[in-house]
C-alpha cells in the first residue's frame, strides 16, 4: 500500500497548483538574478566616477640623488605649506627672483628674463618690461659696459594670507664698469609671492613645481 501524499487534497483540488508555484518561484529567482546584475553594473559605475572624481592617490614627481653607498632611509613626500623646508623654498625663489631682473649683465640678460618671466604674474610682467628691463636707462648701461651686480643680504618673510605670502630682500646694487665701482647702492625689494600648481608647465615641473609666481615687486632704499 503506497503512502498517501500530505497534499494529495490539494492536488485533487487543483492539479496544476504545483507547476504554477515551481513556474512562480522560477520567475522570481530570474528577476533577483536580474535586478542584482543591474545593482552589481551600477555600483562598478559610480565607483569608477567617484574613483575619477576623487583620487585616493596623486603621483608627484621628484627628483632624488644620492650616494650609491649610503644606506640611509628618505621619507619622499610632496612640497605642501606643512611640508618641512617650505619657507626656505619660498626665501630662495624670493632671492632668486630679485637678481634675475634688476642684475644687468649683457652676456646673461636673454636667459634671465627668460627665466624670470616664467615665475612672473602677466600684469608684472608687462610692467616690469617697461619700467625697467626695456629702458633707455638699461640700454645706456650695457651701451657704456657697465654692469649690474645685485648682492642679496637676507630674505625675511613679512606675512602670508592663505597663498599670498610676502617678503622682504634686502640687497646690495654695486654698478661696476671695467675694474671700477661706479656706485654702490643699498635697496629693499618687497615681494608678493603666490603659489599655482595647476599652471605649471611641463618644462618647470622639476625647477618650479608649485608654480610659484610674484605677483608685485617695489624697491626702497634703505640706510
Amino acid at each position: 500500500m503506497m503512502p498517501v501524499s500530505p497534499h494529495g487534497a490539494v492536488l485533487e483540488a487543483d492539479p496544476f497548483a504545483f507547476q504554477a508555484a515551481h513556474r512562480r518561484l522560477a520567475w522570481m529567482l530570474r528577476l533577483s538574478a536580474g535586478t542584482n546584475i543591474v545593482l552589481g553594473a551600477a555600483v562598478t559605475v559610480l565607483v569608477s566616477m567617484f574613483s575619477v572624481m576623487l583620487p585616493l592617490k596623486e603621483t608627484e614627481i621628484a627628483l632624488i640623488r644620492t650616494d650609491p653607498a649610503d644606506d640611509r632611509i628618505y621619507r619622499v613626500e610632496p612640497i605642501t605649506r606643512q611640508t618641512e623646508g617650505f619657507d626656505l623654498l619660498m626665501e630662495s625663489m624670493a632671492r632668486r627672483y630679485v637678481q634675475l631682473v634688476l642684475a644687468i649683465d649683457p652676456v646673461t640678460s636673454t636667459e634671465r628674463y627668460r627665466e624670470a618671466s616664467r615665475m612672473t604674474d602677466r600684469a608684472l610682467s608687462e610692467r616690469l618690461r617697461k619700467e625697467r628691463i626695456e629702458t633707455d636707462e638699461v640700454r645706456d648701461a650695457i651701451a657704456s659696459g657697465l654692469t649690474r651686480e645685485i648682492r642679496v643680504e637676507s630674505v625675511d618673510g613679512i606675512t602670508s594670507f592663505g597663498r599670498d605670502y610676502k617678503f622682504a630682500v634686502d640687497f646690495t646694487q654695486v654698478d661696476t664698469r671695467g675694474a671700477e665701482t661706479v656706485q654702490r647702492k643699498k635697496l629693499r625689494a618687497y615681494l608678493s609671492m603666490t603659489t599655482r600648481p595647476r599652471e605649471v608647465k611641463e618644462e618647470d615641473k622639476y625647477m618650479n613645481p608649485l608654480g610659484v609666481v610674484v605677483t608685485a615687486m617695489t624697491l626702497k632704499e634703505r640706510g
